[in-house]
C-alpha cells in the first residue's frame, strides 16, 4: 500500500488523480457518510454516456462517407463516431435548449 500524497490545492489533487490509479491507495480512503452533491448538468452527462445508441439507416453521398472515413483514420477513431459527433454538434447548434439526449 502506498502513502497518500499531500496536496497544496484541489487542482493539484485533481491533476494527480487524473494521472494515477486509486487502487494503490484504496485502504487509506475514508468512507463517506453524507450524500455527495452533484450538479444537475453532470447527472445528465453521466446518464447520456450510459444511454444505449439506437441503430438507424442514413443515406450519405459516397464523397461524404469518404471524407468522414479520412477524418476518422487521421484521428484514429471509427468513422461512425465522427458522424455521431457532427450530428450532435449540429443538433446542439440548432436546438441548444433541447431536452437531454
Amino acid at each position: 500500500m502506498s502513502k497518500l500524497p499531500k496536496f497544496t490545492s484541489k487542482q493539484k489533487e485533481a491533476d494527480y488523480w487524473m494521472k494515477n490509479d486509486t487502487a494503490a491507495f484504496w485502504d487509506t480512503f475514508e468512507d463517506i457518510k453524507e450524500p455527495i452533491e452533484v450538479i444537475p448538468n453532470l447527472i445528465v452527462e453521466i446518464k447520456a454516456r450510459h444511454e444505449r445508441a439506437k441503430a438507424i439507416s442514413i443515406r450519405l453521398y459516397p464523397s461524404q462517407l469518404r471524407v468522414a472515413k479520412a477524418i476518422a483514420k487521421k484521428n484514429h477513431i471509427p468513422y461512425q463516431t465522427i458522424l455521431r459527433n457532427l450530428i450532435d454538434q449540429g443538433l446542439s447548434h440548432l436546438a441548444p435548449e433541447r431536452v437531454s439526449k
